[in-house]
């Protein structure tokens, strides 16, 4: 049984997000108490310490539900920021009132749990150009829209969070579009994203 038609069968309830690219939910030890599930949209789940540090794990899309944890409440030097990276609908329930269907939810988190892989792939490039272009490849993959000789990939994303993303800084990205843009791989225009060969942007990587 879908975990959507669950909560609307057994009456639990939600309650619904509407974010807007750039808009975030932060979640913090003190209230770690929901499981959210995307309705639609585009998320990207990052852990940020006190030390201003940032660390993206996951790109989220439609169906894709967030649990977060902290192991050691007394000693939590993070939060979690769940930031739309598209206009996007999140539903969010109580961990407790859920208890009894905790199969689905395992079920449906592993589900989820397989985008983490996508950034293990990323990070397992030393070369931050082979970065960032698999990441391209990634979110053509998740979200993109194919036309007859481009790819639009519908998502407001920055400079600066495609640096996160891959762990490098706003600069060096900046750089590497710039690159791809000349080669006529890519187009960047208002954090929005279009391949036009997709070829050419594969054999870009070293």
């Amino acid at each position: 049984m879908p975990l959507l038609h669950i909560l609307s069968q057994k009456n639990i309830l939600t309650l619904t997000y509407t974010l807007k690219a750039g808009d975030a939910v932060i979640i913090h030890s003190s209230n770690n108490f929901n499981i959210y599930l995307i309705l639609e949209g585009a998320l990207i789940l990052s852990k940020v310490f006190t030390n201003r540090e940032i660390i993206s794990f996951s790109i989220l899309k439609s169906q894709d539900i967030v649990i977060t944890s902290f192991k050691d409440l007394s000693r939590s030097n993070f939060f979690y920021k769940v930031e739309a990276l598209a206009d996007t609908y999140l539903l969010s329930f109580n961990h407790q009132s859920i208890q009894p269907y905790e199969k689905i939810i395992a079920i449906q988190n592993y589900q989820t749990s397989l985008r983490y892989t996508y950034m293990t792939e990323i990070l397992a490039h030393r070369n931050t150009k082979d970065r960032l272009i698999h990441l391209l490849l990634i979110l053509s993959e998740l979200f993109g829209v194919v036309n007859k000789s481009y790819i639009n990939i519908p998502l407001n994303i920055s400079k600066l969070m495609l640096a996160s993303i891959i762990g490098s800084n706003r600069n060096t990205v900046g750089q590497l579009i710039s690159q791809l843009e000349y080669n006529r791989s890519i187009r960047y225009s208002k954090q929005k994203i279009i391949i036009y060969d997709m070829v050419s942007l594969i054999n870009s990587t070293t």
